[in-house]
């Protein structure tokens, strides 16, 4: 056997590890998924919408890999170069509705696409007027405000223009000096 049969083998053996040792989510759980994905495309974000709905898979609970590394305030998770994703509790019940939802999907989306943390969520934040989740709207609700934090956290260039709102450079609103 070829040394790159024998490392695909590997590969395949991983991930199938990680696959069997996570539970899928319930139809009903799919389904929410499946609109969150609808708004990405409808949204102009048809290249992750494509690579959610054909090249990941989704679990409702942490594969064995996951389950060693802490995840505070975790919606969902990807394991790449797999696009294993998994989908916590959370993302059912901190969203509020399916525009959150497809925010964490599209950052999700960008991992599977084999970005890093911090350009995950700076393409996020830089794109959440395309999908509707703006300050205005959403500003008060306990995922933007998580997420808005976790990218202060991995993106902090996006957040030093002082004259705007919570000092945010992606944010079209002025801050009332």
């Amino acid at each position: 056997m070829s040394s790159a049969m024998a490392a695909l083998l590997a590969l395949a053996a991983f991930h199938l590890s990680l696959v069997s040792t996570a539970l899928p989510p319930s139809p009903e759980q799919m389904v929410i998924v499946g609109r969150a994905i609808d708004i990405l495309d409808a949204k102009g974000f048809r290249s992750e919408a494509l690579v959610l709905r054909h090249a990941a898979t989704f679990r409702e609970t942490d594969n064995w890999l996951n389950a060693v590394a802490h995840k505070e305030n975790a919606f969902a998770a990807t394991n790449f170069p797999f696009g294993i994703v998994t989908v916590y509790r959370d993302f059912y019940s901190r969203a509020t509705d399916d525009t959150e939802r497809a925010a964490i999907l599209l950052h999700e989306a960008q991992h599977i696409m084999g970005k890093d943390e911090r350009a995950a969520y700076e393409f996020v934040w830089l794109h959440r007027a395309e999908l509707g989740w703006t300050q205005l709207a959403y500003g008060t609700s306990p995922t933007y405000v998580t997420i808005e934090q976790q990218t202060r956290d991995y993106a902090p260039e996006l957040f030093n223009c002082p004259s705007n709102l919570w000092s945010d450079c992606t944010e079209t609103l002025r801050a009332g000096k």
